[in-house]
């Protein structure tokens, strides 16, 4: 597994869209095993020290990936509501108002080079994952155009991303993933026309 995959999204809640994938026509589901759930919620900076040792806690890590999966689907309807209507249904902002409330999150002072900073955290590992994921969507709807949120056009591929690039133009989820091997599905298609 390419490590890269876990974060070409590039927002949490869209790498956590991607953690189902289709590689040699088979799809692969990243949080169906806990190590590779774990690996990807380390990629994604999502885990705090002591959420690391809290996990090691089997069931902790099972009843944070119990909740990962619900949360997925909610990001699944969001990233379906931006392709059909341009912006949340009330339905879906419900649903992401009802997610939020059992999110426990309190206040906390960290160092930051010689100062201090007070930021927002989750109580437990679970809030804390929950809470930055939720943070992502709310910040990537209020700075990034829903136009720039955007699914990969290879026909293999079900993955998402947000378009970060100067034009504006991204087509694929990766160059090396999807984006090469279309340009040498076309140029092999060309060729083979030209006989």
């Amino acid at each position: 597994m390419d490590k890269s995959l876990y974060i070409l999204g590039g927002s949490p809640w869209i790498n956590l869209v991607n953690t189902t994938y289709i590689s040699n026509k088979q799809m692969y589901d990243i949080l169906h095993d806990p190590s590779s759930a774990f690996k990807w919620l380390g990629e994604n900076n999502l885990l705090r020290e002591s959420d690391v040792l809290a996990l090691e806690n089997d069931e902790l890590l099972d009843q944070l990936i119990e909740g990962l999966h619900s949360l997925r689907h909610l990001c699944e309807v969001i990233l379906a509501d931006l392709k059909q209507q341009g912006k949340l249904s009330l339905n879906t902002v419900d649903q992401l108002k009802r997610f939020v409330q059992d999110v426990k999150v309190g206040l906390a002072i960290v160092p930051k080079h010689e100062n201090l900073k007070l930021i927002s955290e989750g109580i437990t590992a679970r809030d804390h994952v929950m809470y930055n994921i939720v943070s992502s969507i709310i910040h990537t709807l209020d700075n990034i155009s829903i136009d720039r949120i955007r699914e990969c056009e290879h026909q293999d591929c079900i993955l998402h991303f947000v378009d970060t690039s100067k034009s504006g133009k991204r087509r694929w989820c990766s160059m090396e993933l999807c984006g090469n091997r279309q340009k040498a599905a076309e140029f092999y298609a060309r060729k083979k026309n030209k006989k």
